[in-house]
């Protein structure tokens, strides 16, 4: 690190002070751009995991809507009365609804 800070001085003239402050300013913007990357690149992989993760719920829900659809057609068409608490049919009833 000494011999390029030497080198840049000499060839651009200034002071060595100069010259090392500014390569570890250097050194600390591509330190800090590096890590902002990596964090970024963590964080929309994650998200995408998230997001997949909502998408399976959302269609595991639609499928489980459909199923309970066509049970309650099928308890209306038997005559039942289909209870959404227990998400199931009940027997007919006996008198006038």
């Amino acid at each position: 690190m000494s011999f390029l800070i030497t080198v840049l001085v000499g060839r651009l003239g200034g002071s060595r002070l100069a010259g090392g402050i500014i390569a570890w300013a250097v050194i600390a913007v591509v330190a800090s751009g590096a890590t902002l990357g990596v964090y970024e690149f963590i964080k929309h992989k994650g998200a995408d995991e998230v997001r997949a993760k909502i998408q399976e719920d959302n269609q595991d829900a639609i499928r489980k809507g459909i199923d309970a659809r066509m049970s309650l057609d099928e308890c209306i068409d038997a005559s039942g009365v289909y209870d959404f608490g227990r998400q199931r049919c009940r027997a007919a009833t006996t008198g006038p609804r």
